[in-house]
């Protein structure tokens, strides 16, 4: 695990879940959307915020150049109108940036003393500085690097997988979507500001509204390049089934957690010595054709395995 850098980590509800947890944000959770639309939303209620994982592009990169969002427009005005937004200053601490960035526009919300001590000292900063002093916070960069899976080698020049996007660097992309003071906005951390997408009363009008707004954005894309996932900011719904006394949904939301917990666990682990010890016992039990021939099926499993890698941030 680097010292002073930030490690990638694996863009899953579990992870988020935990490390909001960690930094001392209560009443939180993050579910996988699998589909994007009303009456899946409405299940969740009530919903903080959209985050929409993407796949970085041609498009993206031409609008870019443009200044314009590809979507709705930029909200100049946006700190005079109450809205928390942060630069993306470094690359791998993107995710982490995009759930901030929604918790932070939270009413209400039991930040944790970490958090609210942040949020105290970047009032009145512009998105650039508030991204930069997320980059520099010891405690925010430990929490996410916490949850980064332990590399055995070094792989700055590890093989490209074949579908490997050269031009786009094969990189994903986070941003959220979030509804506050009568409006929605998306909140990009490489754009200039928060993007305005008109008007919303309430949760209801959110949930109504935002299938839409995603899907003009996803539609915008190739089809045949377009690969990307929905995660929603919820309460916790553990919490939400206890209150309710509802014993099957709680019996389902604890199976839920140890799931999490048992992955999270996984992902931090260290197999380096039990990696090594298969390695003997198979290689001393095979001739050299079979060796070979296991090495590049391995080979061929790694290049799918670094595709895979791709998507995390």
């Amino acid at each position: 695990m680097s010292e002073s850098g930030w490690n990638t980590i694996d863009s899953d509800a579990g992870v988020f879940t935990e490390l909001v947890e960690k930094l001392g944000v209560s009443d939180i959770e993050i579910n996988d959307l699998y589909s994007i639309d009303s009456d899946t939303l409405r299940q969740l209620k009530p919903i903080y915020g959209i985050i929409f994982l993407f796949k970085y592009g041609s498009l993206d990169r031409e609008f870019a150049k443009s200044n314009k969002p590809i979507n709705g427009e930029y909200d100049s005005n946006y700190m005079d109108n109450g809205i928390f937004f942060a630069n993306q200053t470094i690359q791998n601490a993107c995710a982490t940036q995009a759930v901030l960035n929604i918790l932070f526009n939270v009413e209400d919300l039991e930040l944790g003393e970490e958090l609210n001590n942040f949020k105290l000292f970047t009032t009145g900063f512009d998105a650039e500085m508030i991204g930069e002093t997320i980059s520099n916070s010891e405690t925010i960069r430990f929490v996410h690097n916490s949850f980064s899976t332990p590399t055995l080698i070094h792989q700055d020049d590890k093989p490209k997988p074949k579908n490997y996007d050269e031009k786009n660097d094969g990189l994903f992309h986070f941003v959220g979507y979030i509804f506050k003071n009568g409006r929605i906005y998306e909140l990009d951390g490489l754009k200039q500001y928060p993007i305005l997408h008109g008007e919303c009363k309430n949760q209801d009008e959110f949930i109504d509204k935002i299938p839409t707004i995603v899907q003009e954005r996803i539609q915008k894309y190739d089809s045949s390049e377009l690969r990307f996932s929905l995660l929603a900011i919820t309460n916790n719904k553990l919490q939400q089934a206890q209150l309710a006394g509802d014993e099957m949904e709680v019996a389902n939301q604890i199976s839920k957690r140890e799931n999490w917990q048992k992955e999270n666990e996984l992902r931090k682990h260290d197999y380096t010595g039990l990696i090594v010890q298969l390695i003997k016992n198979i290689s001393k039990e095979k001739s050299d054709e079979e060796w070979e021939a296991l090495l590049q099926n391995g080979r061929n499993k790694t290049q799918q395995m670094i595709a895979q890698s791709i998507r995390k941030q």
